[in-house]
């Protein structure tokens, strides 16, 4: 189809990633030496799943992005500011109580983006 193809991780809140993360007692911030050390290794680890894939696909045309924030605000805003055409998600289905605690992004995405979107059904394991 002679598209451009960008490969997106997109890492949220860092302050959750942090293994000393502690809201009440102690707490000195969300960005603390041990988070950033955190945040930088998800950094480099999502960088080369996604240069994996990349392999994978046989395409090396394929751009990557590594995006930090919320997922659905920071997918929304790339896909903006580079004038996308078109947003390829795969689902997840939750099930039972996971339903009340998971949020779907994929849900807020289709209903707040302006840009086409092509949904792809995925198993859930």
């Amino acid at each position: 189809m002679q598209a451009d193809v960008t490969l997106v991780h997109v890492i949220t809140e860092p302050a959750y990633y942090a293994l000393g993360y502690s809201p009440i007692m102690g707490y000195q911030g969300g960005y603390t030496d041990s988070t950033i050390a955190v945040v930088n290794d998800m950094k480099k680890e999502a960088k080369l799943f996604l240069a994996a894939s990349v392999k994978h696909l046989g395409d090396d045309s394929i751009k990557t992005k590594v995006l930090s924030g919320d997922t659905d605000d920071a997918i929304l805003k790339f896909s903006a500011s580079r004038k996308i055409d078109l947003i390829v998600m795969g689902s997840h289905s939750h099930k039972g109580i996971g339903r009340l605690f998971v949020t779907d992004v994929v849900t807020h995405i289709l209903k707040h983006s302006k840009i086409p979107m092509f949904i792809i059904p995925t198993e859930d394991k």
